[in-house]
């Protein structure tokens, strides 16, 4: 198994050690993982000089420089061409893995109607679950539901058991290889959201089963919210490639300006600043 990790922008927090640290060791702690590509994906110099030089000091850790200008999408594809393993393990870099939780992952894909995908269960720092998948067929207007932050649906949980659910978080995803190459892999056109959300729809579409394993967790630290250009962007996108009955192609004619407006006055109503353009 390959864990790739696409390190994007990283900044270093206030004790100078980075939350990608803990993601990085907590990856190779795992003795499912074979090897580990670190996609360096616009970093300052300070993380990208730590990034090769942890490398340097392991056999089993590859960086992968690619381009600013690509998307996080494109970034995660190339570091899974750069990957050895049959199956391929994305994590975001500030998710750190709770012991156990690959084999678990791993366990729930065996037996899987493939093309298959098995997400894990996110924790923040004070251990509360934060939303890693949705429950239901995914369409063109689940994009609304992601823009307003409304809850998915309850899952129907068994103890230790793999849901079948519409999708869950690329932050914490494990796919074979065969499958993510039989898909294409990411959506390289999604700037930074809904990629995740896109390649979850095309497996189920594809007659594969999306899986989400509560009893595989990480705790997830806290990032700086997406720009809402972008998140408008990735959402827009998604509405239009799931656009299949007249009503959704009707509305995926004005996602753009009708998921900004969707976005605007979310933030208004939980107070947050007014997001940069």
């Amino acid at each position: 198994m390959s864990a790739i990790v696409v390190a994007h922008k990283v900044r270093p927090n206030s004790s100078g050690r980075a939350p990608l640290d803990l993601c990085l060791r907590s990856a190779l702690a795992e003795d499912w993982i074979d090897d580990l590509v670190i996609v360096d994906h616009d970093n300052p110099e300070e993380i990208s000089s730590t990034l090769r030089a942890f490398e340097a000091d392991r056999r089993d850790v590859h960086v992968v420089n690619v381009d600013p200008s690509l998307s996080t999408a494109a970034a995660a594809n190339i570091g899974a061409e750069a990957a050895l393993g049959r199956w391929l393990l994305f994590l975001n870099a500030d998710v750190v893995l709770q012991r156990g939780a690959v084999t678990r992952l791993a366990a729930a894909g065996g037996g899987a109607q493939t093309p298959w995908i098995v997400g894990g269960r996110l924790l923040d720092l004070e251990g509360r679950e934060r939303q890693a998948a949705r429950a239901g067929a995914l369409n063109t207007f689940s994009a609304i539901a992601v823009a307003v932050q409304w809850p998915a649906r309850p899952l129907r949980k068994r103890e230790d058991a793999a849901t079948k659910v519409g999708a869950v978080s690329g932050a914490l995803m494990l796919i074979p290889r065969s499958d993510f190459n039989a898909l294409s892999g990411f959506d390289e056109q999604f700037d930074t959201d809904c990629a995740d959300l896109d390649l979850c729809r095309r497996a189920a579409a594809a007659g594969g089963s999306v899986l989400f394993q509560p009893d595989a967790a990480a705790v997830q630290f806290e990032f700086a919210q997406t720009r809402k250009s972008r998140k408008v962007q990735g959402l827009t996108r998604f509405a239009v490639k799931s656009a299949t009955t007249p009503v959704e192609r009707a509305f995926a004619s004005v996602a753009g300006p009708a998921l900004a407006v969707l976005l605007g006055l979310r933030d208004l109503v939980a107070g947050r600043p007014r997001a940069r353009r």
